[in-house]
């Protein structure tokens, strides 16, 4: 006889399924990465417009990761349902509420956080082995990214999302932590929120060596002179269990001598 799965989501609230989901929908696309690279893919019964996983193109979508459409939601019988925690969709938590569908809500700011996530993920698809391999091997090569600059300068950097105005990666937040473990000190530590819009003033005003940016981000070009630019691939703004190879990619854009001192081979993710 199956066992119940008890949770806490981020919100604080406690879940109790009876049995392990056989259907469930993630409206997190990290999530979903996390899913499939358990195995369990399987288990997913629907995708958001954003995920990009070629595993799951052949599933529905219900829309968006953030006010999903409901009806299409509630028509694929989920047992279970994954959203993202926070004030910018209540209405959807709410509507789980009533239409009786559990959900687990998360919220993955921070690598810890991502930590925890795994863990719940691994716990409900029964894979509780795979998952905190996956937290080992994940910590052991963000440790590896952190001696492999140890020994180098470091720099102060900022990390630009996109947006107009842009928003800037704050403390708190797991971009912020990966400049930390790639030898970088964030030169907007001082924000008080996580992914605050920031004037081209702002970044002007700061004192800036390497300006990180996501690729296809269009920011003032007045940015663009007098500090590194490094672009960043959009899916290192995923916070899943690729943390580590995002994290290889943002200290070879820091410090480019890091390619020079080790061998091609052993930087995950190639060359840039």
């Amino acid at each position: 006889m199956s066992q119940p799965v008890r949770l806490v989501d981020a919100s604080g609230d406690s879940l109790i399924l009876p049995a392990p989901p056989a259907r469930i929908i993630a409206l997190v696309p990290s999530v979903n990465q996390i899913i499939v690279d358990l195995g369990a893919e399987s288990l997913l019964v629907g995708r958001t417009d954003y995920d990009s996983i070629s595993a799951l193109a052949h599933l529905p979508s219900v829309g968006g990761g953030i006010g999903a459409n409901l009806e299409t939601l509630a028509a694929l019988s989920p047992d279970l349902v994954i959203g993202f925690h926070g004030a910018s969709d209540a209405r959807t938590r709410d509507r789980l509420e009533a239409l009786g569908i559990p959900h687990l809500g998360v919220r993955p700011d921070g690598i810890a956080d991502v930590r925890q996530i795994i863990g719940q993920i691994g716990l409900i698809t029964g894979r509780t082995a795979e998952a905190a391999e996956m937290v080992a091997t994940m910590d052991a090569e963000l440790d590896r990214v952190r001696r492999a600059v140890s020994s180098m300068p470091q720099v102060r950097a900022a990390y630009l999302l996109g947006g107009s105005p842009p928003l800037a990666a704050g403390p708190g937040t797991f971009l912020d932590e990966l400049l930390q473990i790639a030898g970088a000190s964030n030169a907007f530590a001082d924000l008080t929120e996580l992914y605050p819009p920031v004037s081209p003033e702002t970044v002007l005003a700061r004192s800036i060596d390497v300006l990180l940016l996501t690729e296809g981000a269009e920011v003032d070009s007045r940015l663009m002179q007098e500090r590194r630019i490094v672009r960043i691939p959009s899916w290192v703004q995923v916070p899943g269990p690729r943390l580590a190879e995002a994290a290889w990619l943002v200290a070879r854009g820091i410090h480019p001598e890091l390619n020079a001192s080790t061998s091609g081979d052993s930087l995950p993710g190639g060359n840039p």
